[in-house]
């Protein structure tokens, strides 16, 4: 630009206007800051069906008569393409043969409106999907997060197992790894475009200001560095940043990955050709994948060595009194400020160091490990290099992690239930605290003693009583070698019946769904923040743990029957009719809701009766939803019986 002017210019798009021989099209041209990329936007209208007024900077249509008007929208831009995914690149065979018979159906059925309905929605999801998918990466979401988050693509390649390609997970797992930072941390977050623009003109900005800062107190050299520093943010100001501030995704990627590399349905010459493929200009993907389970091992080895709660993986600080959230209940509120957030400590860290056992062991077999590729192998000084030299020093880290929920756990008593549940609802309003009274008077969820895992525990290890979602990832990520033991059993009945209990006692809305969380155990400080900030509060159920909560289900029943629906011994008999029926109940309430396509819905109480309604924020396409394509595959081959 010449001057600043130019760039004043550019913030705003250009509007003109044509007629053509049908009508009217209106075009609206919005360059980037830098001039190097174009987006345009066109709208046509018939002039038989209405007409198009441009007063700038709006654009407005009106009809010729009281009828709906039809018009046409093209968005074109110049810059870099994706590499777009068809249907039949991402889903199975299995899948498609599954929506070809819901299609089938819908057109037998005529106008039975619940085929049609069902179809409808499948349809809606795929397309959904392929909109999202591409070689490169998977949107989070659209039109909101229209771009890589690495905790929504890993995720959703774990739950999407049953009904995607195998070749989606080489996609995930390249586009995590070619983004990984400089100590193997997998990036939360990438900001390209219009935020890659703000992100870095604000470094450069601040660059400038220290240029002056050190100009002024006569340190040339360092001015100098600024200067140099705040140019080179200038030669391409749309470069993309990565975000490296979470630590969830980290333990992630080593359980996608061990995923992959023990599918005996994928030849070993394909994974071998995966793993040493250096196309992304970053070196072999087997390098980097080793420098992101050596950071693992290193954040898990003081715990694995002393199990106290201190040696915890924990949130930074916030400030004086906050920590920030390193999972995915993003939002101030959401872990009730708790230091070590349960999600993180007692599911994916124990889950990521057995998956690492499994890659090495993989990596050996593929003769990746091997003295003859000894450059890509870990440095022998680190936990990984000991964890690959002594797989018992391994499997005892696995089990001392796997202890970490203990910490977690509340226990509470009838009484002190009934004591908590009464100071919450004294705290809401007339109409909800009647309804809420209501529940409780008709189910009797109070009457009995009450455990489960808190979200988080405070700086000094204490849990943090709100009850909450996240066991449905343990749920999805346990595997059972055989019938699952006692062990598992009691800890998935305690969770399902956290699920299942009514609100607001437990999760469970009847017509909404499972709450994302429960706070009528914690303190009036939390009830008030998650009052302020609704986004992972009791108003609101998600689309992505709903779907956890029930493919979870359906792996649990699996693992505890055979082929066809029976329990594999008696013992399990109930354990399999409990978990049965907390599937059911969540399908059944998600589906009445009207809103499950939504990324998350709330409700509102109003003439004593609660009805779902959309929550502000949602996004209309959003990955982590569409998994409930894999839901509804899963659903039809579970076994009735």
């Amino acid at each position: 630009a010449r001057a600043a002017a130019d760039l004043l210019d550019r913030l705003n798009p250009h509007i003109t206007s044509s007629a053509v021989s049908s009508g009217k099209v209106v075009r609206v041209m919005q360059p980037s800051l830098d001039a190097r990329t174009n987006l345009e936007l066109d709208l046509g209208i018939d002039a038989r069906e209405g007409s198009v007024v441009v007063a700038i900077p709006t654009v407005s249509m009106r009809a010729n008569g009281n009828r709906p008007i039809r018009f046409t929208v093209r968005v074109t831009t110049d810059a870099p393409a994706l590499t777009p995914l068809t249907r039949d690149q991402i889903f199975n065979p299995a899948f498609l043969r599954f929506l070809a018979d819901a299609r089938a159906a819908a057109a037998r059925s005529g106008k039975d409106p619940g085929t049609v309905a069902r179809y409808r929605q499948l349809e809606r999801d795929v397309r959904g999907t392929e909109l999202l998918s591409s070689r490169e990466k998977l949107m989070a979401g659209l039109p909101n997060y229209a771009t890589y988050f690495g905790r929504d693509m890993m995720m959703t390649s774990l739950m999407m197992q049953p009904v995607w390609q195998d070749a989606m997970a080489e996609h995930v797992i390249a586009s995590a790894l070619r983004k990984l930072g400089p100590k193997g941390d997998v990036s939360h977050e990438e900001a390209l475009g219009g935020q890659a623009i703000r992100e870095n003109s604000a470094e450069y900005n601040a660059h400038i200001a220290e240029y002056f800062r050190l100009a002024q107190s006569g340190n040339r050299s360092a001015a100098d560095t600024a200067l140099a520093n705040a140019r080179a943010l200038l030669v391409n100001v749309q470069k993309v940043r990565e975000n490296y501030h979470m630590r969830d995704d980290e333990f992630q990627l080593p359980v996608l990955a061990a995923r992959y590399l023990t599918n005996p349905a994928i030849p070993a010459s394909r994974k071998k050709a995966f793993l040493l493929d250096a196309s992304d200009g970053r070196g072999p993907r087997v390098a980097l994948l080793l420098k992101e389970l050596a950071l693992v091992s290193d954040l898990a080895r003081s715990y694995a060595r002393e199990p106290v709660v201190q040696n915890l993986i924990g949130s930074p600080r916030l400030d004086a009194t906050h920590w920030r959230s390193i999972s995915w209940r993003d939002s101030n509120a959401g872990y009730a400020n708790g230091r070590f957030a349960m999600d993180i400590n007692a599911i994916w860290v124990p889950r990521a160091l057995a998956s690492i056992a499994e890659i090495l062991a993989s990596l050996k077999t593929l003769q990746l490990l091997a003295p003859g590729l000894s450059a890509l192998a870990p440095d022998a000084g680190t936990p990984l290099a000991e964890f690959a030299r002594d797989p018992a020093l391994m499997q005892r880290a696995v089990e001392t992690w796997d202890g970490a929920v203990r910490h977690f756990v509340v226990r509470l008593t009838a009484e002190e239930v009934r004591e908590r549940v009464d100071a919450k609802l004294a705290s809401l309003p007339a109409e909800e605290r009647a309804y809420w009274q209501g529940v409780l008077t008709t189910t009797g969820a109070n009457r009995g003693p009450l455990e489960f895992v808190a979200i988080s525990l405070d700086e000094d290890g204490h849990p943090i009583p709100v009850i909450n979602t996240d066991p449905a990832t343990w749920l999805l990520l346990h595997e059972s070698t055989g019938s699952p033991s006692a062990d598992s059993r009691e800890r998935a009945l305690r969770d399902v019946r956290t699920f299942t209990r009514p609100y607001p006692v437990g999760l469970f809305v009847e017509r909404l769904g499972p709450m994302v969380a429960n706070d009528a155990y914690a303190s009036p400080e939390i009830w008030e923040a998650f009052r302020k900030d609704t986004y992972h509060s009791p108003r609101v159920v998600w689309g992505r743990e709903v779907n956890l909560i029930m493919l979870g289900l359906a792996k649990q029943i699996s693992s505890a029957t055979v082929k066809s629906g029976r329990p594999r011994e008696q013992a399990l008999a109930s354990y399999v009719t409990e978990l049965r029926d907390g599937l059911t109940r969540t399908n059944a309430a998600v589906e009445a809701s009207g809103l499950k396509h939504n990324e998350l819905w709330s409700y509102e109480i109003a003439g004593g009766t609660l009805r779902p309604i959309r929550y502000g924020a949602s996004t209309d396409v959003q990955l982590w939803n569409v998994t409930d394509l894999a839901v509804q595959f899963v659903l039809s081959q579970l076994p009735t019986r």
